[in-house]
């Protein structure tokens, strides 16, 4: 069993949404804009040097993980928008299990560098 996770780790504020695709009126040509639902506390998670190097080359590589207290409204197709980018869900690891504090972990990957 891991050691509990203290509420003064939730630290800091993810968006998440969806896209929208919208068409440029100066150009006609079509982009896509991220549409926030709702936002959520989140404490990051830390890679060991281990899984680090084992990500190195993969397509993991610019992923990252991030801890939420279990919430059922995150699903996989929404994206997270983070201070340094966009990124989508990979992977939701949730605990749905029957005690007090839940937490779910997300695997998060870059899809759009830079901030708001």
């Amino acid at each position: 069993m891991s050691a509990p996770i203290s509420p003064s780790s939730f630290n800091r504020v993810a968006q998440f949404g969806t896209s929208k695709q919208v068409t440029n009126p100066a150009t006609g040509g079509k982009t896509t804009h991220f549409v926030q639902q709702f936002s959520l506390h989140y404490a990051p998670k830390t890679r060991t040097l281990n899984q680090t190097y084992a990500l190195s080359g993969s397509t993991l590589m610019d992923s990252k993980v991030i801890i939420i207290r279990h919430n059922q409204k995150v699903i996989a197709d929404m994206l997270v928008q983070l201070p340094d980018g966009l990124y989508k869900i990979i992977s939701n690891s949730v605990d749905d299990s029957n005690q007090l504090n839940t937490y779910d972990y997300l695997t998060i990957q870059l899809t759009e560098k830079g901030g708001k």
